[in-house]
């Protein structure tokens, strides 16, 4: 009952927020101003843009095959896979989508959902820990002595957790502490595969920021380190517990967060947060046609 409860609340907050941004926007700016701005995006660009974020995520779909695959894994299952995953993560609330990835690992391959949700956790890790130094390089062209420490620190924490991380998860909550040392023996032990997996998370993430923030500055006149710092940002918000349907809220207030510092004018850091968000979701929602035309390991198997 508690757990029906919980999910009742986390989807009424979650469209809650939703319907409170596409009400607010339209009483306040009107989405016809919004969208209006698309009309001076080249095509090209678009398309290009588009192209680029594509490759992204079949970055992350060849990331997961190094991880996870065994010689008789197919990469087309995985690239239907990631692409699922990443759409059901853009747009349900909660991070509710990332337990669609040990779901559709156990129908596709018959994978256990505590090893694949192990597995997930580490490269979730690896990347909040890429966005978090690509945003310390980014804040560099800000304030070079906050963002020098930010990255000097990033760059030694996993020093210090390979030093003393029994220390520090000794202090954790009793209940925290059952659930690591019941995945304990599904770390990764293969620092090669570490290393791998991590440079190709840097590379993902220089991909997606890359495009995000070229998109950006089709809707805003603002320099490419600021405009880094500002997706970045709105990135890392999808972390939080609570916002709406798709991100929606805490994707744009992330943004703006960013961008009024800067002293753009909240209206028009608003329209472009919002461009950048519809962009990110339009990408995300084509992706889902052409992983459900991929056949499954079952089809490619069966005569």
């Amino acid at each position: 009952m508690y757990s029906f409860m919980s999910k009742t609340v986390r989807w009424f907050i979650a469209t809650s927020l939703f319907l409170a941004l596409a009400i607010g926007v339209e009483l306040t700016i009107g989405w016809g101003s919004i969208l209006k701005d698309w009309q001076n995006l080249s095509i090209t660009n678009l398309l290009l843009l588009t192209l680029l974020t594509f490759i992204s995520y079949l970055l992350r779909a060849e990331r997961v095959f190094n991880y996870f695959a065994s010689d008789s894994h197919s990469r087309v299952s995985y690239i239907k896979i990631s692409f699922l995953h990443n759409a059901l993560n853009n747009f349900l609330p909660m991070r509710l989508g990332e337990a669609a990835f040990p779901l559709l690992m156990k129908r596709e391959f018959s994978e256990s959902m505590l090893t694949t949700s192990a597995g997930l956790l580490v490269i979730r890790l690896m990347d909040l820990h890429v966005l978090l130094l690509l945003a310390s390089l980014a804040l560099l062209s800000v304030t070079p002595l906050l963002g020098g420490i930010i990255f000097i620190a990033l760059i030694l924490l996993p020093l210090l957790l390979r030093a003393g991380g029994e220390t520090l998860f000794s202090l954790f909550p009793a209940k925290i502490m059952n659930i690591l040392k019941k995945i304990e023996h599904l770390w990764p032990r293969d620092y090669r595969l570490l290393g791998k997996t991590y440079l190709m998370t840097l590379l993902i993430w220089v991909v997606k920021l890359a495009a995000l923030v070229l998109i950006l500055m089709s809707f805003l006149s603002i320099d490419f380190f600021n405009g880094a710092l500002a997706v970045i940002l709105a990135d890392i918000s999808g972390v939080l517990p609570i916002h709406g349907l798709a991100g929606s809220g805490t994707y744009e207030a992330a943004m703006l967060a960013a961008l009024y510092p800067l002293g753009f004018e909240t209206v028009e850091a608003i329209k472009a947060a919002i461009n950048v968000h519809i962009y990110l979701l339009g990408a995300s929602l084509i992706s889902v046609p052409i992983a459900l035309l991929l056949p499954s390991s079952q089809q490619r198997s069966s005569p």
